[in-house]
């Protein structure tokens, strides 16, 4: 009869050439006669998940985590049988206990904030996460596990924080460099979208994705250059969707020119129709719009008003299309054109001011509400708008 510690070594002897089978029967029968071994538990767990067998390695693991006193090695193990189960929350538990016996192990809190994600506990995902990363300085996964985690909770620039450090901490991580431009590109910055995939193609030449996502940024941001009006003339202004739905009309300069250093002065015209006006801001050199600035001159009245004039329509939370009021038409339409982005774009960026943000860059460009300067004596008051200007 072979002794146990003879059948234990054997078992494991054929696991490491590669005879699954051979090494599995003879895990099963050693511990038949040793229930207690940690270590066996473990092995014969690790053999069943090579194997794909996850509702067998899930009960070998938890056997090697009840007789192991917490080891982390068993303890990661089963909680990826779990998952692998569809038993989330059960995974989640075991990890959190991890995490309690090991608070500094990065392997447990990834892997806890991993399970959260895909419970779609995103604020708690990212709380435990932000702990794996400082646990771990070099793990560029926990760093785009976080950025994810971000992304889902709609926090866009920590989210590209994340992704950044990601990429940092490991440079050939395709995955964090692709995410980081589809993130980039998301809020406009084609530009920096296009250099993190070149630079992913430098490293990887062949990597498919990463140049027909190049291809695809390349198109959207020629595209986005022909339309935009910040940069442009008065020419393209007056061709414009805004000024020929609107029917703007250019009236008077609203303040003599402004000199600059170089020679030359910067000037600002207006355009009006009966519930708006436009106050454009023209460069010294070429008259290149530098700036685009949208006031209604009747705020209650254009929020009253049905937008019959641009067209705009929402997409409510049933599913339907809703007509919106002549400010938020014309608000919609003006940032459109200002940063030639398109109409879902431009609507997520009006919310962002909506709900206060002070300033927002987006695609080389800055926005934010203010006062029109010069307005104050005009008739009705001092104006207020959105202000678009070129950044920098």
């Amino acid at each position: 009869m072979t002794p146990p510690d003879a059948q234990r070594a054997r078992a494991l002897d054929l696991l490491s050439r590669g005879d699954m089978a051979g090494g599995i029967a003879g895990l099963e029968g050693y511990l038949a006669g040793a229930p207690d071994d940690a270590g066996a538990w473990l092995a014969l767990g690790a053999a069943y998940s090579a194997e794909g067998r996850w509702s067998d390695a899930a009960p070998a693991l938890a056997a090697a985590v009840e007789r192991g006193g917490g080891d982390a090695e068993a303890r990661l193990a089963y909680a990826r049988a779990l998952v692998r189960l569809g038993r989330l929350d059960d995974a989640a538990a075991e990890l959190r206990r991890g995490a309690a016996l090991e608070p500094t192990d990065p392997r447990v809190l990834r892997e806890l904030g991993i399970v959260l994600y895909d419970e779609r506990l995103y604020d708690e995902a990212a709380r435990w996460l932000a702990r794996a990363c400082e646990a771990a300085p070099d793990d560029g996964r926990a760093a785009f596990a976080l950025g994810l985690a971000h992304e889902a909770r709609r926090d866009i620039a920590p989210a590209i924080a994340a992704y950044r450090e990601a990429v940092r901490r490991a440079p050939a991580f395709a995955d964090a460099r692709l995410t980081l431009a589809d993130a980039l590109a998301s809020i406009g910055e084609h530009e920096q979208a296009l250099g993190e995939l070149e630079a992913l193609l430098a490293r990887e030449p062949g990597h498919a994705r990463a140049a027909s996502n190049r291809e695809v940024l390349r198109r959207a941001l020629a595209e986005m250059r022909a339309r935009r009006l910040l940069g442009k003339t008065e020419r393209e202004l007056a061709r414009s969707a805004l000024v020929v739905e609107a029917q703007l009309r250019r009236r008077e300069t609203l303040a003599p020119p402004v000199p600059v250093e170089g020679g030359g002065a910067r000037r600002i015209v207006r355009y009006t129709a009966p519930l708006l006006e436009l106050h454009v801001t023209l460069d010294a050199g070429g008259g290149a719009i530098e700036a685009l600035h949208l006031a209604l001159t009747d705020p209650d009245r254009a929020a009253r008003a049905e937008d019959d004039v641009f067209e705009v329509t929402v997409i409510g939370e049933d599913g339907r299309q809703a007509p919106v009021s002549y400010a938020t038409g014309a608000s919609l339409t003006f940032l459109r054109e200002a940063l030639g982005c398109p109409m879902t774009q431009a609507s997520a960026l009006y919310a962002s001011l909506l709900k206060g943000s002070p300033s927002i860059d987006w695609g080389g460009a800055t926005l934010r509400f203010a006062s029109v300067p010069g307005t104050a004596g005009r008739p009705g008051g001092e104006r207020h708008g959105i202000l678009v200007s070129r950044r920098g």
